[in-house]
C-alpha cells in the first residue's frame, strides 16, 4: 500500500493531540469535586464553551472527511460530543428514578473513561501501522505493554483490543476511588467484550476502496447525528423550564427570584455614620449575629455534604462513611443558630433604636437584622422540603442541592450586604465594632464562593 493510502487510514496528528487534551479534561470533570477551579467549565458561566467544542469537531470532522480520514478518526469525535452532555448531567437525571439515574450515569461515565483510551489506541495504531512499508519496532519497554507488539506486527484487531483492555484495567482504580461498583462492572463488561472481539478472525477485505467509501459515509452520518444530539441535549436541558441545575432552592431557580431577600429594601443614606454610644456592645452584638450566620452556614454544609455522599452511595453503589445521623446533627445546628439569633435580636434592636433613621449605621443594622430574620424563618421550610425529598433515594440529590444552594445564597447575601454598606462598615468610628462581623462574613462567603450548585 502506498503512503497516500496509508495516510488515509490514519487520524490527523493535530486532531489526535487536541482530542487528547479534551479527553483528559472530560475525565477530570467526571471525577472532580465541585470546589476545584476546573469545575467552572461546567458552570453556567463556562459551560457555553462546550458548544464551541461541538462546532470545532463538526468543522474538523468535515475537513477530515474530505481527506477520506473520518472513519479512522471517528473515535476522536466522542470527547467533543460528551462535553456538552456532561455539563447538563444533573438536569438529565434530575427527575428520574434511582435505577434510571444509574443507567444513564453509568453509560456516560463508561464513555468518559473510554475517551482517553480511544485516543491512545488510535495514536498507537497510527504510529506502529506498517502498511506504508515502514516498520517500527515495539522496543524493549513498550513491547511489554499488551497489544503494542501486535500493532507493530500489523495485527491491528488483536493489538487494538489488547491495548484497549489494558488501558481500561489501568483506569479501574480511578473508578474505585471516585465512582463505584456499577462503573467497575460496566468497565469489566467492556473489557470482556473487547477481548471477545479480538478473538474473532479479521474480516477479509475484498474491495478496499469500496469498503473505505462506505465507512466514510457511515462516519459522516455518525458525526452529524452526534453533533445534533449533543448540541440538542445541551440546549434542551439548559433552557428547560423549572428549577435550575436540579436545585429546588429559589436561589438557583430563575422563576422564583422574587423570593430572594430584597437587597433594595433598605436604602443607604448619604453622609458618614455616627459613632455608636457603646462600641463594645455593638461589637458584641454583631459578633454574636455573625456567629448565628456561621452556625447556620456550617449546619447547611453538614447537610449538603452528607446528603451528597448519601446520594452518591445510592447512585454508584458505594459505601462511603457518612456522619452518623447527619440530618439530626445538621438540623440541631440550624436550631442552635436560630436560638443564637433569638438571644441577640433584642440587643441589636435596642442598639438600632438609639440611632437616627438617616444614619448609615442604622441602615446597616436594619439590613443585617432583616437578613438574619429572613434566613431563620426560612429554615423550617427547608427542613420540611428536605424531608419530603429524602423519602426516595433519588430525592437525596434534591436535598443536597437544596442545602448547597442555601449555603451559597447565605454567603453571597451576607457579602452583598457588607459591600452595600461598606462605607459604614469601614468608617473609623465604626470599624472597631464591625471588624469581627465582617471577618465572619468573609469566611461564610468563601466557604461556598467557588462551589457550583448541582454538579
Amino acid at each position: 500500500m502506498t503512503d497516500a493510502h496509508s495516510t488515509a487510514r490514519k487520524a490527523p496528528v493535530w486532531l489526535v493531540l487536541a482530542t487528547a487534551v479534551m479527553a483528559v479534561l472530560i475525565l477530570l470533570l467526571a471525577v472532580a469535586e465541585t470546589s476545584i477551579t476546573v469545575a467552572w467549565l461546567v458552570d453556567t458561566k463556562g459551560e457555553i464553551l462546550s458548544l464551541f467544542g461541538v462546532a470545532f469537531i463538526l468543522v474538523a470532522g468535515l475537513v477530515v472527511w474530505r481527506q477520506g480520514r473520518l472513519s479512522a478518526s471517528l473515535p476522536l469525535v466522542l470527547p467533543w460530543l460528551l462535553y456538552p452532555i456532561v455539563t447538563q448531567g444533573d438536569q438529565i437525571i434530575d427527575n428520574l428514578s434511582i435505577d434510571w439515574m444509574r443507567a444513564v450515569v453509568t453509560v456516560l461515565l463508561v464513555a468518559i473513561f473510554a475517551a482517553p483510551v480511544a485516543v491512545i489506541v488510535l495514536s498507537a495504531r497510527s504510529f506502529y501501522d506498517p502498511s506504508s512499508g515502514r516498520r517500527r519496532a515495539a522496543g524493549a519497554v513498550l513491547g511489554l505493554v499488551p497489544g503494542v507488539r501486535q500493532l507493530a506486527a500489523g495485527q491491528r484487531r488483536l493489538g487494538s483490543a489488547l491495548l484497549t483492555a489494558t488501558l481500561l484495567v489501568i483506569e479501574i482504580p480511578l473508578a474505585v476511588l471516585y465512582v463505584g461498583a456499577l462503573v467497575i462492572y460496566a468497565l469489566t463488561a467492556v473489557i470482556v467484550g473487547t477481548l471477545a472481539w479480538a478473538s474473532q478472525p479479521e474480516a477479509e477485505v475484498r474491495d478496499a476502496a469500496r469498503e473505505h467509501a462506505h465507512a466514510e459515509r457511515f462516519a459522516l452520518g455518525v458525526l452529524i447525528a452526534g453533533v445534533v444530539i449533543s448540541a440538542g441535549t445541551f440546549l434542551g436541558y439548559r433552557n428547560a423550564p423549572g428549577a435550575y441545575q436540579g436545585s429546588p432552592s429559589f436561589f438557583m431557580d430563575p422563576s422564583q427570584q422574587d423570593k430572594n431577600y430584597p437587597m433594595d429594601r433598605v436604602t443607604v443614606p448619604n453622609g458618614d455614620p455616627s459613632a455608636p454610644a457603646s462600641p463594645e456592645s455593638l461589637g458584641e452584638a454583631l459578633a454574636r449575629t455573625g456567629k448565628a450566620f456561621d452556625q447556620l452556614a456550617s449546619s447547611y454544609n453538614i447537610l449538603a455534604r452528607n446528603y451528597t455522599w448519601d446520594f452518591h452511595n445510592a447512585l454508584f453503589v458505594r459505601h462511603d462513611a457518612l456522619l452518623p445521623d447527619y440530618r439530626g446533627v445538621g438540623l440541631a445546628g440550624v436550631r442552635e443558630a436560630s436560638a443564637t439569633w433569638a438571644e441577640v435580636k433584642p440587643k441589636l434592636a435596642e442598639l438600632r433604636a438609639s440611632l437616627k433613621d438617616g444614619d448609615p449605621l442604622a441602615a446597616f443594622l436594619d439590613d443585617v437584622a432583616g437578613y438574619a430574620e429572613f434566613n431563620v424563618r426560612r429554615a423550617p421550610a427547608l427542613e420540611h422540603m428536605s424531608l419530603s425529598f429524602q423519602r426516595t433515594r433519588a430525592g437525596l440529590q434534591h436535598a443536597a442541592h437544596l442545602y448547597e444552594g442555601e449555603a451559597k445564597y447565605l454567603g453571597d447575601g451576607l457579602a452583598g450586604i457588607v459591600l452595600k454598606h461598606q462605607r459604614a462598615v469601614d468608617a473609623p468610628a465604626v470599624a472597631g465594632a464591625t471588624r469581627e462581623f465582617a471577618s465572619t462574613v468573609r469566611a461564610v462567603h468563601d466557604a461556598y464562593s467557588n462551589r457550583i450548585i448541582g454538579y
